[in-house]
This record gives C-alpha cells, structure tokens and sequence, in this order.
C-alpha cells in the first residue's frame, strides 16, 4: 500500500481522530446548537426573527471572507500554529456570547468566532484528509464529518436542558468549554497537514503508478479554475446548497414549537436528524467511492427533496419523524460533497486554497439562507412559502452540481489518463 509499514498505527488515523474532535464541537457546538438557542434569545431580548437571524448570517459572512487567507495560510505555514490561534479565537467568543445583551454585541462576537471558524473544522479537516487518503477519502470524509452529527445528538439535548434549567447564558458558557478543551489541544498536538511532513505517504498510495511529481502537479491552481464553468457552477450549486439546508436546520424549531409541538420535542427532532448524520456520511461516502459522484449528487439531494415534502404534514408526529431521518441522510450535502466534489472536479495541485474559495460559497448560502427564511415568516406568518421556496431549489442545485461535473475539463482529462 506504501512505505508506511514501518509504523505500526498509521499516522493518518490519528488525522482523522482529531479531525472527528475538531467537527465534533466545531460544527455540533458552534453551528448545530445554535437553532436551540435561537427561539429563546429572540424573547428573552425582545429581538425579532429576522434581525436576530442575522447572527448567523455575520458568522457565515466573516467564515466566508476568512477562508481563502485561512486556506492560505494553513498550506503554507505551520498548521498549529494556524489552528491553534483560530480554535482559541473560536472558543472565546462563543463564551462571551454568554454575555450579549444587545444585537449589537451578538453581532460583533459573530465575526470573531466565524473568523475563527474558518481555521477549526472544515477547512482544515478537508484538507487534512484530501492529503493523507488516496483510497477511501469518501469514507474518511464520512467517518470524520459524522462528528458533526454525534455533536448535534449529544449537545442538543444538552443545550435545550441548560437553557430550561439555568437560561441561555449558562448554556453558552458551558458549550464553550466544552468546545475550547475539545478543539485547542488537536489543533497544537495533532494535526499536521501532509504526511509527506513526517516521512511518509498517504493512504492507499501506489508506487510507481504515477511519479511524486506528477501527483504534486495533478489538478488546477486557483486562476484556472475560477476561468472554468464547473468552478461557477460548482459554486452556485453548494450556495444554494446552504441557503435550502441551513435555512430549514436554523428554523425548525421555532417551526415546530409555533405549530404546537414542546420546545423539548423540537429539540430532541433536531437532535436525531443530526444523530442520523452518523449513519448518512459514511454511507454518502462509500456510495461516492463506490458508485460515482453523479450518484451520491442524486442520492443525497433526492434525501432532502424528500424531506422538506414532509415538512408539510409536519403536524403528524410521524411525518416529523420521517422528515429526522430523510434529513438526517440527506444533510450530509453541506459537508460531504464539497470537498469530494472540489477534489474531482479541480485535482489536488491547490486544493487547499481552491476549497477554501468554493467553502466561501456555501457559507455565502448560510448567510443568505437563515435571514430570508426569517423575514418571509415575518411577512407571512408561516414558514410554508420558505418550504415551497425550498422545493424549487433543491431541484436546480441538482441540475448545477451535475453540470458541474459533466462539464469539468479537468475530471474528463483524469478519466481518459486512467
């Protein structure tokens, strides 16, 4: 497989260990709890709907604006140093949101945590695993972002106990702890960004099917993709990608609290869609490298697209259940197929710094998607135009995504090579 039988455990496992750790709070604290939070924040403080959604769309924004020099810098300096500054910058100002009293205040620790975001969990993570797998990377991308889905089950619940028992400052206290003594050490001890770093190969590589420079030199640098149509489409379809899911993760549980439903109920619902999400990576990965990228794109969004057709009969327990599971395996859209899809569409010759630009656009997506989610219910009262909204979106990211492959001079280059 490679020259790495000189040591007994791969070091690459240990990427993917601290990887799993990174996503499990970076995402399942610093992302998926904050739905739980939202509804009790908006009436303690008296904020509407719409002006508090933009929380959320201000960590997406300085996400977004933060990841290519991220990227950057995380290929090209130490990246523990990268991290290690990003996860503390994350920690700190997820705890002083315990201390927000104005929107203002949540405003302003939004772009100091979406800043240090971007260096804590998907970024780097990608990158990490895109350079030490060569076979499986569908999977480890699968069993890393799972994480993700463990945070949501576990913490939710958590949240939603911490807010009922101690009110919502405690809860962000707490959380932020947890995601400081979860994420800081990885960063400084763990990770490293290539195995070439300490000797060694990546998973799966072959020697002599192709020579090292050649695998050093195989993709697209940056300028050239972006003078590609996959890169635009590729870009709009993970925007969208993030305006549909984030915004129907962000709301539902004041979705399913206005139409009757306890916010404990709400909560637990949004804990096992994301549980779910631990079965849905892996599985989203294998079929990736088992079946093709077309099909994991067909698969996964037909998940959601069947999901939000739920969320219209959200009134009947069961179909609220069906909805957890049929988004829970399709939701795997935001953090899967991104970076596979980057990888087969653009190669590996920049990639960090080539994701960490597509990255941009689905946090773009977040930012836009949670505030109109908000001010439609604002002028209608209901979400079920967001819902129908939605339906019609799922379906051209589709198109987008699919085009973006068969388009991709790149990948057609690839497959007549091999």
């Amino acid at each position: 497989m490679s020259n790495n039988s000189s040591h007994k455990i791969f070091y690459g496992w240990f990427i993917l260990v601290g990887s799993f750790f990174l996503l499990f709070t970076g995402i399942g604290i610093a992302i998926n709890c904050q739905s739980v939070l939202f509804k009790p924040i908006v009436q303690s403080l008296g904020f509407s709907r719409g002006n508090f959604s933009f929380f959320m769309t201000i960590v997406s924004l300085s996400t977004m604006f933060a990841s290519p020099p991220v990227g950057k810098l995380l290929s090209q300096y130490n990246i523990r140093l990268v991290m290690g500054i990003c996860t503390t910058m994350a920690t700190v100002s997820f705890i002083l949101l315990s201390q927000c009293t104005t929107l203002q205040q949540f405003y302003l620790c939004a772009g100091f945590l979406g800043v240090g975001l971007a260096g804590t969990h998907v970024i780097p993570a990608s990158m990490m695993i895109t350079n030490w797998f060569d076979e499986k990377r569908g999977l480890a991308f699968g069993l890393a972002f799972a994480a993700s889905g463990i945070g949501g089950l576990l913490f939710n619940p958590l949240t939603n106990w911490l807010i009922l028992t101690y009110g919502w400052q405690t809860a962000y206290l707490v959380l932020g702890c947890i995601l400081g003594i979860t994420t800081i050490p990885i960063a400084v001890f763990i990770v490293r960004a290539r195995p070439e770093d300490m000797g060694l190969k990546p998973y799966g590589y072959k020697a002599g099917s192709t020579s090292e420079e050649q695998c050093a030199e195989d993709g697209l640098t940056l300028p050239e993709f972006l003078r590609t149509v996959s890169f635009w489409l590729l870009g709009a379809s993970i925007f969208l990608t993030g305006v549909v899911c984030f915004g129907i993760q962000m709301h539902l549980p004041s979705y399913l609290t206005d139409i009757g439903y306890s916010p404990t109920f709400a909560a637990n619902i949004v804990a096992l869609f994301l549980g779910l999400l631990v079965v849905g990576k892996p599985l989203l990965g294998a079929l990736c490298d088992r079946f093709g990228h077309v099909r994991g794109v067909l698969y996964a969004y037909g998940m959601v697209f069947l999901a939000i057709l739920t969320l219209f009969g959200a009134q009947s327990t069961w179909m609220i259940l069906a909805f957890a599971v049929f988004f829970g395996m399709g939701n795997t859209v935001q953090t899967i197929l991104p970076p596979l899809l980057t990888a087969d569409i653009a190669g590996h010759k920049s990639y960090a710094l080539v994701f960490a630009v597509i990255h941009c656009f689905l946090t773009l997506g977040i930012a836009v998607g949670i505030p109109v989610a908000g001010y439609v219910f604002d002028m209608n009262g209901s979400y079920t135009t967001v819902w129908i909204m939605d339906l019609g979106l799922c379906l051209l990211t589709v198109i987008l995504a699919l085009s973006a492959l068969a388009l991709s001079k790149f990948r057609a280059g690839k497959t007549k090579r091999t």
